[in-house]
């Protein structure tokens, strides 16, 4: 290897360093953290789903206690009564389903594809957040501190997690979606590149909390190894996963009573996002009605496949899609390298949009180093998405969007 290679792949890691949707830093937000802890979130109604709970007890519970149950979701089931959250901090549960292999000994999910018959686990996963976490943030404990059992006020945290079985989980959804009045939401969050299942639980619980959409948060965890080498593994696994999202979505889509489900893929995971989606309802037209909005948050997908191939059969399918694109996404600029080919999600030149959705280009939303993780961290772009999701509404009828060139726009652009 040629010392101008190594030397891009060093550049590489260092780029990727910051790379994972679910990891970031404290004050790394469109405002500095110590701004936006002391502003309150865009002024919309309060989630109507039992996720809060009440004011803290005397003691905070030891993190992460895993629960295993048999054939009922248990007294942690969908609408049970919540513990009392720790002082300083709310608790919000989040549901999954991954096709990772269960680890028993860490009772953990690892990064081990599930290859056994029928591959999916599901289950529920309790999440402490901070109350005064800056707005899009999830501040993590550094790898070094060790006990943080206590300090759910500064850190999210995973309190809890459960093993259901299928119809456990499918049962749970349902009752939970039963007890809330009006429409019966839910969003599902799809990660991508260099994540682990917890890093997944923890963004899809700061979405929940900052988006404020009245809908069940739900996330798929394909088997990422949530190591920044393993880029190529990761490549993979995203395509190994794409039956079995296709499967969970459509199980979900019939069975969870859900009206109103809002798709949210991030970077690698657009991968299998798109295709299963396409897949599912080019064979179940039945079940269109119930997808309300697609976002596809920087894709990690080739441009010319994505353009020739995939956006063809979602727009023929009349699927709201909106994607969001940067100029300034280092991470996926630095895809490139790995394949010289350039991906969608990555702008280079004039933008040129994608006919049958709302491409919008996010490069004028101040970002951090990276811009990567601008779609679920950024106030601007938090907004726009919750807009979008309330209101129902396309670019063209969002306030917060201009649209170029004009007056016959062909993509989208904040201010």
């Amino acid at each position: 290897m040629n010392r101008k290679k190594c030397l891009s792949l060093a550049c590489m890691a260092l780029l990727c360093n910051m790379l994972t949707a679910c990891t970031i830093i404290e004050g790394q937000g469109n405002i500095g953290s110590a701004d936006l802890a002391s502003q309150a979130p865009p002024s919309v109604a309060p989630i109507p789903l039992p996720v809060l709970a009440a004011p803290p007890p005397p003691e905070a519970k030891a993190p992460h206690k895993l629960v295993l149950s048999g054939s009922s979701p248990g007294i942690r089931g969908s609408t049970a009564p919540l513990p009392q959250a720790p002082a300083g901090a709310m608790l919000v549960k989040v549901y999954y389903a991954t096709d990772r292999q269960f680890q028993p000994g860490k009772k953990n999910y690892g990064w081990q594809p599930n290859r056994t018959a029928p591959h999916l686990s599901y289950g529920s996963v309790l999440v402490s957040v901070p109350d005064k976490r800056a707005y899009g943030e999830t501040p993590r404990p550094p790898w070094w501190y060790f006990n943080f059992s206590n300090r759910a006020e500064k850190y999210m945290l995973i309190q809890e997690t459960q093993r259901w079985s299928r119809a456990s989980f499918l049962a749970a959804v349902k009752e939970r979606m039963r007890a809330v009045p009006g429409r019966q939401a839910a969003f599902i969050y799809i990660h991508g590149y260099s994540n682990s299942f917890a890093d997944a639980a923890l963004r899809t619980a700061q979405m929940a909390v900052d988006l404020d959409i009245g809908a069940m948060p739900v996330f798929y965890s394909w088997p990422s190894k949530g190591k920044l080498a393993s880029y190529m593994f990761d490549d993979n696994a995203a395509q190994w996963t794409q039956t079995h999202l296709q499967d969970f979505l459509a199980d979900f889509a019939q069975h969870s009573s859900a009206t109103d489900i809002y798709l949210i893929a991030h970077s690698m995971g657009n991968r299998p996002a798109t295709m299963a989606l396409a897949n599912l309802l080019e064979q179940r037209p039945d079940l269109l009605p119930r997808f309300k909005q697609v976002v596809l948050a920087a894709p990690d997908i080739n441009a010319d496949v994505f353009r020739e191939q995939i956006a063809p059969r979602l727009a023929r399918l009349s699927l709201p899609v909106t994607l969001y694109a940067s100029k300034n996404d280092k991470a996926i600029r630095s895809a490139y390298r790995f394949s010289s080919w350039d991906r969608i999600g990555d702008i280079r030149g004039p933008v040129v949009g994608v006919p049958g959705m709302d491409f919008v280009d996010a490069s004028n939303v101040t970002m951090n180093f990276i811009g990567h993780d601008y779609v679920a961290s950024n106030r601007v772009l938090l907004t726009d998405i919750a807009t979008m999701i309330k209101t129902g509404g396309r670019a063209k009828d969002r306030g917060g969007l201009r649209g170029r060139p004009a007056p016959s726009p062909r993509h989208w652009e904040f201010p």
